[in-house]
């Protein structure tokens, strides 16, 4: 039987290039495509069972059934964010040990900024990775300063103990401040107030680079 357009009855159709569809030539109703209906039906269900997935807590389960929708549909935010929710535990995993889960959450991040779909729960989520290495950075500062003064008090100690002719002990003390000095500059002090410094940066830049 031949194919006719539902709106007007004709039997004639073109391919719309711009539109990427076939289109009757009398009205310009696009033709119902079953092949193309199926696979929306199949990229509902997926979708679907992702997020049960997801309600779930199983992350991994998630982003597999994701993968190949972002591969099919990669302007489609909600695949990305979905990824992204995933990869971040639901946005709770703010030290990301996991590198898998954090390249996949960087990726995620990146297309959403080229797709211009960032939401306010990423916002909040790289404020929080901020102020996580913040707070990081603070416990590094404090443990260089805690070098420092020890160099200090071996370097005082070692003077008294060699105008004193204690040699042994001197000794000693020397190479305890050689070993605090190593520490305090083995933990990169410079960088680490340079960063202390830095102006806030913007929390919708990725925040997994």
């Amino acid at each position: 039987m031949d194919r006719v357009c539902s709106r007007c009855g004709c039997s004639s159709f073109h391919y719309n290039r711009s539109r990427m569809r076939m289109e009757c030539d009398s009205c310009g109703t696009p033709v119902q495509d079953p092949q193309q209906d199926q696979q929306l039906m199949q990229y509902d269900r997926t979708y679907s069972q992702a997020m049960s997935h997801l309600t779930a807590g199983n992350w991994e389960q998630t982003i597999v059934l994701l993968r190949p929708l972002m591969s099919w549909y990669p302007t489609e935010k909600r695949l990305y964010v979905a990824v992204l929710r995933a990869a971040t535990q639901d946005f709770r995993d703010i030290d990301m040990g996991n590198a898998a889960n954090r390249a996949t959450a960087s990726e995620a991040w990146d297309k959403l900024i080229r797709l211009n779909g960032v939401t306010s729960e990423m916002l909040r989520y790289g404020r929080q990775r901020y102020e996580k290495h913040r707070e990081e950075l603070g416990k590094q500062r404090t443990k260089i300063l805690a070098w420092i003064f020890a160099a200090a008090s071996c370097s005082i100690l070692a003077g008294i103990l060699f105008g004193t002719e204690c040699y042994f002990p001197a000794v000693l003390c020397t190479g305890g401040l050689a070993g605090c000095l190593y520490k305090a500059f083995s933990s990169h002090p410079v960088k680490v107030v340079k960063q202390l410094m830095s102006a806030v940066p913007n929390y919708q830049q990725n925040p997994f680079v």
